[in-house]
Protein backbone atom coordinates (compact mmCIF):
# COMPACT_ATOMS: atom_id res chain seq x y z
CA UNK A 1 0.00 0.00 0.00
CA UNK A 2 1.09 3.40 -0.91
CA UNK A 3 2.78 5.40 2.13
CA UNK A 4 0.12 7.72 3.83
CA UNK A 5 1.55 9.55 7.10
CA UNK A 6 -1.08 10.21 9.53
CA UNK A 7 1.30 12.41 11.62
CA UNK A 8 1.92 14.75 8.46
CA UNK A 9 -1.85 16.11 9.63
CA UNK A 10 -2.62 19.31 11.20
CA UNK A 11 -4.11 17.59 14.26
CA UNK A 12 -0.52 16.03 14.99
CA UNK A 13 1.55 19.05 14.64
CA UNK A 14 2.37 21.42 17.75
CA UNK A 15 0.61 24.49 18.46
CA UNK A 16 3.62 26.56 17.11
CA UNK A 17 3.44 24.90 14.26
CA UNK A 18 -0.07 25.33 13.13
CA UNK A 19 0.53 29.20 14.82
CA UNK A 20 2.78 29.51 11.75
CA UNK A 21 0.89 27.76 9.54
CA UNK A 22 -2.34 29.95 10.01
CA UNK A 23 0.37 32.64 9.76
CA UNK A 24 1.33 32.20 6.40
CA UNK A 25 -2.54 31.88 5.32
CA UNK A 26 -3.03 35.08 6.52
CA UNK A 27 -5.63 34.58 9.85
CA UNK A 28 -3.15 36.43 11.95
CA UNK A 29 -5.70 36.44 15.03
CA UNK A 30 -6.19 32.71 14.91
CA UNK A 31 -2.43 32.25 15.13
CA UNK A 32 -2.40 35.01 18.09
CA UNK A 33 -5.16 33.23 19.88
CA UNK A 34 -3.31 29.82 19.52
CA UNK A 35 0.12 31.16 20.81
CA UNK A 36 -1.87 32.65 23.70
CA UNK A 37 -3.43 29.79 25.03
CA UNK A 38 -0.24 27.82 24.73
CA UNK A 39 1.42 30.45 26.83
CA UNK A 40 -1.17 30.14 29.48
CA UNK A 41 -0.88 26.38 29.76
CA UNK A 42 -3.97 26.21 28.03
CA UNK A 43 -3.67 24.65 24.64
CA UNK A 44 -6.74 22.92 23.40
CA UNK A 45 -7.90 19.67 23.59
CA UNK A 46 -9.06 17.82 20.84
CA UNK A 47 -13.14 18.22 22.19
CA UNK A 48 -12.61 22.52 21.64
CA UNK A 49 -10.55 22.76 19.02
CA UNK A 50 -11.46 23.44 15.51
CA UNK A 51 -12.88 20.42 13.35
CA UNK A 52 -9.65 20.17 11.18
CA UNK A 53 -7.53 19.63 14.13
CA UNK A 54 -9.45 16.56 15.17
CA UNK A 55 -7.65 13.59 14.71
CA UNK A 56 -10.21 10.94 14.55
CA UNK A 57 -12.56 9.57 12.07
CA UNK A 58 -15.85 7.55 12.76
CA UNK A 59 -17.29 5.22 9.54
CA UNK A 60 -21.19 4.96 8.89
CA UNK A 61 -22.92 3.15 5.95
CA UNK A 62 -25.84 3.93 3.95
CA UNK A 63 -27.65 0.82 2.02
CA UNK A 64 -27.94 0.92 -1.83
CA UNK A 65 -31.40 1.97 -2.59
CA UNK A 66 -33.23 4.50 -4.21
CA UNK A 67 -33.91 8.43 -2.18
CA UNK A 68 -37.34 9.46 -1.85
CA UNK A 69 -36.09 12.79 -0.66
CA UNK A 70 -36.36 12.02 3.15
CA UNK A 71 -33.15 11.82 5.53
CA UNK A 72 -31.66 8.53 5.37
CA UNK A 73 -30.70 6.53 8.06
CA UNK A 74 -27.12 5.64 8.98
CA UNK A 75 -25.40 2.53 10.79
CA UNK A 76 -22.13 1.79 12.17
CA UNK A 77 -20.57 0.23 9.22
CA UNK A 78 -19.15 -2.41 11.79
CA UNK A 79 -23.18 -3.41 11.87
CA UNK A 80 -23.31 -4.10 8.07
CA UNK A 81 -23.47 -7.38 6.81
CA UNK A 82 -20.71 -8.69 4.27
CA UNK A 83 -21.45 -9.17 0.65
CA UNK A 84 -19.70 -12.09 -0.50
CA UNK A 85 -21.25 -11.96 -3.19
CA UNK A 86 -18.74 -9.49 -4.13
CA UNK A 87 -15.89 -12.12 -4.14
CA UNK A 88 -14.49 -11.78 -7.69
CA UNK A 89 -16.43 -9.30 -9.06
CA UNK A 90 -15.72 -5.87 -10.36
CA UNK A 91 -16.79 -2.87 -8.64
CA UNK A 92 -16.63 0.78 -8.66
CA UNK A 93 -16.20 3.35 -6.20
CA UNK A 94 -16.97 6.57 -6.15
CA UNK A 95 -16.62 9.84 -4.11
CA UNK A 96 -20.32 11.43 -4.02
CA UNK A 97 -19.91 14.08 -1.19
CA UNK A 98 -17.14 16.43 0.07
CA UNK A 99 -18.00 18.72 2.91
CA UNK A 100 -16.05 21.38 5.03
CA UNK A 101 -17.31 22.59 7.72
CA UNK A 102 -14.24 24.16 8.79
CA UNK A 103 -10.82 24.25 7.79
CA UNK A 104 -7.89 26.64 8.31
CA UNK A 105 -7.56 30.00 5.97
CA UNK A 106 -10.55 32.11 4.43
CA UNK A 107 -12.80 32.36 1.31
CA UNK A 108 -13.07 28.95 -0.96
CA UNK A 109 -10.38 26.28 -0.20
CA UNK A 110 -8.72 24.40 -3.00
CA UNK A 111 -7.92 20.45 -1.96
CA UNK A 112 -6.24 17.47 -2.53
CA UNK A 113 -8.31 14.60 -2.48
CA UNK A 114 -5.88 11.58 -2.76
CA UNK A 115 -7.56 8.05 -2.23
CA UNK A 116 -5.50 5.03 -2.44
CA UNK A 117 -6.42 1.43 -2.77
CA UNK A 118 -5.53 -2.28 -3.89
CA UNK A 119 -6.66 -4.47 -6.39
CA UNK A 120 -6.06 -8.49 -6.87
CA UNK A 121 -7.62 -9.15 -10.51
CA UNK A 122 -4.34 -12.14 -10.54
CA UNK A 123 -1.60 -13.72 -8.76
CA UNK A 124 -0.25 -10.20 -7.76
CA UNK A 125 -1.67 -7.03 -5.52
CA UNK A 126 -1.43 -3.36 -7.56
CA UNK A 127 -1.23 -0.79 -5.92
CA UNK A 128 -3.98 2.12 -6.88
CA UNK A 129 -3.97 5.74 -6.05
CA UNK A 130 -6.21 8.23 -7.05
CA UNK A 131 -5.54 12.33 -7.03
CA UNK A 132 -8.69 15.03 -7.84
CA UNK A 133 -8.67 18.52 -7.27
CA UNK A 134 -11.84 19.87 -5.20
CA UNK A 135 -12.86 23.32 -3.67
CA UNK A 136 -15.72 24.36 -1.48
CA UNK A 137 -15.92 26.96 1.45
CA UNK A 138 -17.17 26.65 4.89
CA UNK A 139 -19.95 25.07 5.43
CA UNK A 140 -19.78 24.41 1.77
CA UNK A 141 -19.99 20.91 -0.31
CA UNK A 142 -17.43 20.93 -3.17
CA UNK A 143 -19.12 20.34 -6.66
CA UNK A 144 -19.11 16.25 -6.94
CA UNK A 145 -21.27 13.82 -7.24
CA UNK A 146 -20.36 10.25 -8.24
CA UNK A 147 -17.16 11.25 -9.49
CA UNK A 148 -15.33 7.85 -10.46
CA UNK A 149 -12.08 6.81 -8.07
CA UNK A 150 -11.37 3.25 -9.08
CA UNK A 151 -13.86 1.45 -12.11
CA UNK A 152 -13.04 -2.14 -12.28
CA UNK A 153 -11.52 -3.15 -8.95
CA UNK A 154 -11.71 -6.94 -8.32
CA UNK A 155 -12.58 -8.02 -5.35
CA UNK A 156 -10.07 -10.41 -3.45
CA UNK A 157 -11.55 -12.94 -0.60
CA UNK A 158 -10.00 -10.84 2.01
CA UNK A 159 -11.92 -7.90 0.95
CA UNK A 160 -10.45 -4.13 0.15
CA UNK A 161 -7.99 -1.60 2.45
CA UNK A 162 -8.94 2.56 1.45
CA UNK A 163 -6.56 5.12 2.26
CA UNK A 164 -7.14 8.87 1.66
CA UNK A 165 -6.32 11.90 2.95
CA UNK A 166 -6.98 15.65 2.06
CA UNK A 167 -4.17 18.45 1.39
CA UNK A 168 -5.21 22.36 2.10
CA UNK A 169 -3.73 24.12 -0.88
CA UNK A 170 -2.33 27.37 0.45
CA UNK A 171 0.65 28.01 -2.35
CA UNK A 172 0.04 30.04 -5.08
CA UNK A 173 2.95 28.36 -7.31
CA UNK A 174 1.13 25.14 -7.30
CA UNK A 175 -0.94 26.34 -10.02
CA UNK A 176 0.32 24.51 -12.39
CA UNK A 177 0.61 21.18 -10.60
CA UNK A 178 -3.37 21.37 -10.05
CA UNK A 179 -4.39 22.95 -13.80
CA UNK A 180 -2.89 19.28 -15.30
CA UNK A 181 -4.85 17.42 -12.34
CA UNK A 182 -7.63 19.63 -14.24
CA UNK A 183 -6.67 19.72 -17.63
CA UNK A 184 -8.87 17.80 -20.46
CA UNK A 185 -5.39 15.98 -21.94
CA UNK A 186 -5.24 14.21 -17.82
CA UNK A 187 -9.78 13.22 -17.64
CA UNK A 188 -9.55 12.39 -21.47
CA UNK A 189 -6.65 10.29 -20.63
CA UNK A 190 -8.50 8.79 -17.68
CA UNK A 191 -11.47 8.00 -20.18
CA UNK A 192 -10.00 6.31 -22.68
CA UNK A 193 -8.50 4.00 -21.12
CA UNK A 194 -11.52 3.04 -19.97
CA UNK A 195 -10.98 4.33 -16.23
CA UNK A 196 -9.64 0.44 -15.19
CA UNK A 197 -6.58 2.05 -13.19
CA UNK A 198 -5.56 -1.69 -12.12
CA UNK A 199 -3.25 -2.06 -15.19
CA UNK A 200 -1.89 1.51 -14.76
CA UNK A 201 1.03 1.61 -12.10
CA UNK A 202 2.61 4.77 -14.32
CA UNK A 203 -0.55 6.44 -13.45
CA UNK A 204 0.09 5.74 -9.59
CA UNK A 205 3.35 6.65 -9.82
CA UNK A 206 2.45 10.04 -11.41
CA UNK A 207 -0.75 10.42 -8.59
CA UNK A 208 1.62 9.54 -5.68
CA UNK A 209 4.70 11.56 -7.23
CA UNK A 210 1.85 14.56 -7.41
CA UNK A 211 0.99 14.41 -3.88
CA UNK A 212 4.72 14.23 -2.90
CA UNK A 213 5.37 17.87 -4.53
CA UNK A 214 2.37 19.41 -3.11
CA UNK A 215 3.51 18.01 0.50
CA UNK A 216 6.90 19.72 0.11
CA UNK A 217 5.43 23.27 -0.05
CA UNK A 218 5.38 24.71 3.52
CA UNK A 219 1.59 26.40 2.54
CA UNK A 220 -0.13 23.08 1.37
CA UNK A 221 -1.12 20.63 5.07
CA UNK A 222 -2.55 17.79 5.27
CA UNK A 223 -6.32 17.93 6.88
CA UNK A 224 -7.38 14.95 6.82
CA UNK A 225 -6.73 11.37 6.97
CA UNK A 226 -8.13 8.19 7.32
CA UNK A 227 -7.34 4.49 6.55
CA UNK A 228 -10.33 1.92 6.03
CA UNK A 229 -10.33 -1.71 6.10
CA UNK A 230 -13.37 -3.78 4.46
CA UNK A 231 -13.90 -7.25 4.85
CA UNK A 232 -16.12 -10.41 4.67
CA UNK A 233 -15.54 -11.69 8.01
CA UNK A 234 -17.91 -11.95 11.29
CA UNK A 235 -15.64 -10.33 13.60
CA UNK A 236 -18.05 -7.84 15.50
CA UNK A 237 -14.99 -4.78 15.29
CA UNK A 238 -14.33 -4.79 11.65
CA UNK A 239 -16.60 -3.12 8.90
CA UNK A 240 -17.75 -5.22 5.91
CA UNK A 241 -17.96 -4.42 1.89
CA UNK A 242 -21.17 -4.02 0.35
CA UNK A 243 -22.63 -2.03 -1.59
CA UNK A 244 -23.64 1.47 -0.48
CA UNK A 245 -22.06 4.16 0.52
CA UNK A 246 -19.73 4.93 3.25
CA UNK A 247 -20.23 8.05 5.31
CA UNK A 248 -16.73 9.24 6.81
CA UNK A 249 -16.62 12.33 9.48
CA UNK A 250 -13.91 13.88 11.37
CA UNK A 251 -14.79 14.47 15.10
CA UNK A 252 -13.05 14.80 18.40
CA UNK A 253 -13.61 11.42 19.36
CA UNK A 254 -15.52 8.53 19.38
CA UNK A 255 -16.76 7.88 23.15
CA UNK A 256 -19.61 10.42 22.30
CA UNK A 257 -20.46 9.77 18.66
CA UNK A 258 -23.54 7.73 17.77
CA UNK A 259 -24.87 7.38 14.63
CA UNK A 260 -28.71 7.01 15.79
CA UNK A 261 -28.06 11.44 16.13
CA UNK A 262 -27.22 11.73 12.71
CA UNK A 263 -29.08 11.33 9.13
CA UNK A 264 -27.76 12.03 5.71
CA UNK A 265 -30.05 14.96 3.85
CA UNK A 266 -30.13 13.64 0.19
CA UNK A 267 -30.93 16.84 -1.44
CA UNK A 268 -27.69 18.82 0.03
CA UNK A 269 -25.32 15.43 0.72
CA UNK A 270 -25.39 17.44 4.43
CA UNK A 271 -24.76 15.56 7.71
CA UNK A 272 -27.84 16.70 10.15
CA UNK A 273 -29.43 16.26 13.42
CA UNK A 274 -32.89 14.98 14.19
CA UNK A 275 -33.74 19.38 14.47
CA UNK A 276 -32.21 19.55 10.63
CA UNK A 277 -29.14 21.09 11.90
CA UNK A 278 -26.02 20.73 9.59
CA UNK A 279 -23.28 19.00 11.47
CA UNK A 280 -20.46 20.89 12.95
CA UNK A 281 -18.11 18.24 11.35
CA UNK A 282 -15.84 17.66 8.00
CA UNK A 283 -17.53 14.96 5.78
CA UNK A 284 -16.49 12.46 2.94
CA UNK A 285 -19.40 10.17 0.93
CA UNK A 286 -17.97 7.34 -1.18
CA UNK A 287 -19.76 4.95 -2.57
CA UNK A 288 -19.31 0.95 -4.21
CA UNK A 289 -21.17 -0.43 -6.36
CA UNK A 290 -21.41 -2.94 -9.36
CA UNK A 291 -18.71 -2.35 -12.56
CA UNK A 292 -20.20 -2.67 -15.80
CA UNK A 293 -16.41 -1.66 -16.99
CA UNK A 294 -14.99 -4.62 -18.49
CA UNK A 295 -11.96 -4.20 -20.18
CA UNK A 296 -11.35 -1.61 -22.28
CA UNK A 297 -10.07 -2.05 -25.86
CA UNK A 298 -6.05 -1.98 -26.55
CA UNK A 299 -5.90 0.74 -28.79
CA UNK A 300 -8.10 3.09 -26.34
CA UNK A 301 -5.61 1.77 -23.63
CA UNK A 302 -2.49 2.83 -25.81
CA UNK A 303 -4.40 6.30 -26.55
CA UNK A 304 -4.67 6.80 -22.67
CA UNK A 305 -1.18 5.85 -22.11
CA UNK A 306 0.05 8.60 -24.83
CA UNK A 307 -2.31 11.14 -23.17
CA UNK A 308 -0.84 10.45 -19.80
CA UNK A 309 2.43 10.65 -20.47
CA UNK A 310 2.36 13.99 -22.24
CA UNK A 311 0.59 15.24 -18.84
CA UNK A 312 3.35 13.88 -16.70
CA UNK A 313 6.22 15.72 -18.99
CA UNK A 314 4.51 19.23 -17.75
CA UNK A 315 4.63 18.18 -13.62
Amino acid sequence: MIDFDEQLSLCHQSDADVADFLELLGDHDAARALREAGARGQGLSGFMSPPWRQATHVYGFIEEGRNDGKPIRIAPAVESEPDGSLVGQQIKVTLDAFRIHDYPGFGRHTVLFDFAGRDQAGPEAQDLQFASVLSAGDGEAAAVSGLPIFTGLTVPRDGLSFKARTVLIGNTGDDVILEVLQSSAFKDGLKLLGMVQPALPQLVAMAGGIARNLMKRPRNKQIQLFDLGLDFSDGRTSARLRRGSYVVVQVPGTSTWRWADWALDPSTMTLIDADGRAAPHNMIVFAVSSSAAGTASSSSRSDGRKALKTVAKRL
